[in-house]
Order: C-alpha cells, then sequence, then structure tokens
C-alpha cells in the first residue's frame, strides 16, 4: 500500500507542479480537465448519427458510460478518500473545478473510459484509440488540476474499459438483434477513414 501511495505522491506532484503558476497554465489545465469530455462525447454522438451502424456503437457507448458511473458512484460511497489539495493543502497547487468530495475512482474518468470502450471495442475501434488519446489526456489534466491522485483516474479508467468490454461482450452474445455487425460486414467503415 505504500508503494501506491509514493507512486500516487510522485506522479501527482510531477503534474501538478509542471510549467509555472500562470494564468495561462490554468487556462489549459481546467480546459483540458473539463473541456476533453464534451469533445469525447460529440465524437461518440459523430460515430453514432453519421456512420453506418452507429446507432449500435452508440448504444454501446452510452450504456457503458451509464453503468459505469453507477459502479463508480457506489465505489464513491464505499472508498472514502480525500483529494489531493486537501490532504495536501500547501503543496498541491488547486485548480477549482465543480468536484465532489469524495476522490476513488474519478467519476470523470469512469464515465470517460466507458463511454470511449464502448466505441474502441466496436467495429469503429480506430476512432475508440483516438477518442482514447484524448481520454487520456483528460484524466491527466485532473490530476495536474490536484482534484485527483494517479490511482483515481487509473482506478476510474480500468472500471470504465472494464465495464464497456463486458457490456459488448454481453450484448454480441446474448441480445446480437441489437449488437455491431461482424468486421468482414458489407456496411463497415471501409479502410481508408
Amino acid at each position: 500500500m505504500e508503494a501506491l501511495a509514493a507512486f500516487d505522491r510522485q506522479i501527482l506532484f510531477a503534474l501538478n507542479h509542471l510549467g509555472p503558476d500562470t494564468f495561462t497554465r490554468e487556462l489549459v489545465v481546467r480546459a483540458v480537465a473539463t473541456g476533453l469530455m464534451y469533445v469525447l462525447v460529440g465524437g461518440t454522438l459523430y460515430v453514432g448519427l453519421r456512420k453506418p451502424g452507429g446507432r449500435q456503437v452508440l448504444i454501446y457507448a452510452l450504456a457503458s458510460a451509464f453503468l459505469a458511473i453507477g459502479v463508480g458512484k457506489i465505489l464513491n460511497q464505499i472508498v472514502a478518500r480525500d483529494r489531493p489539495f486537501v490532504v495536501f493543502p500547501q503543496q498541491v497547487r488547486h485548480i477549482e473545478l465543480i468536484v465532489r468530495p469524495d476522490s476513488f475512482p474519478s467519476i470523470h474518468a469512469v464515465a470517460a473510459f466507458g463511454l470511449v470502450g464502448g466505441v474502441l471495442f466496436s467495429r469503429y475501434g480506430r476512432w475508440g484509440a483516438a477518442m482514447l488519446t484524448l481520454a487520456l489526456c483528460m484524466v491527466a489534466a485532473r490530476v495536474a488540476a490536484g482534484v485527483h491522485w494517479p490511482s483515481d483516474v487509473l482506478g476510474g479508467a480500468l472500471i470504465g474499459v472494464t465495464i464497456a468490454a463486458l457490456w459488448v461482450a454481453l450484448q454480441r452474445r446474448y441480445w446480437p438483434t441489437l449488437g455491431l455487425q461482424p468486421e468482414g460486414d458489407a456496411e463497415a467503415e471501409p479502410s481508408g477513414r
């Protein structure tokens, strides 16, 4: 447990003290920590509403995100953990974001990776991989803002992706009429896109 605490502190302080304490840094961290979630939702909606077979992907992504959020909220009630800016008020540069008192798991990470996982494990896996990069930037910014420990966002990411993988697998296995078409389907996205 001490190794995890040391890991958390090391990564937290590295990201939290990255760059000078300026208004520009705060603006960038704030935009990435909160704004990328809207980009992820927009990307999911684009795939869901504009791509062939996208409605099925949209169902996967939204269901995965909502299920992951539910699990995350339950864990928030079970695991009492203070946020970094509460534990280290003098050392952590806190960028005030709208946050709840419970730190583990990060609900932003749970939701983002549940959503991304729904796309990643679909026929539009390349879109999901690009969205995964954005989700990683978002959770790193939340650590840089001092509102989460690295293990909060890693735990949230693991929960979100795991629930998405399980949900997609269950949908394909037990409800194939709601599921995705096979990768080789004529409707599948051409490899050039």
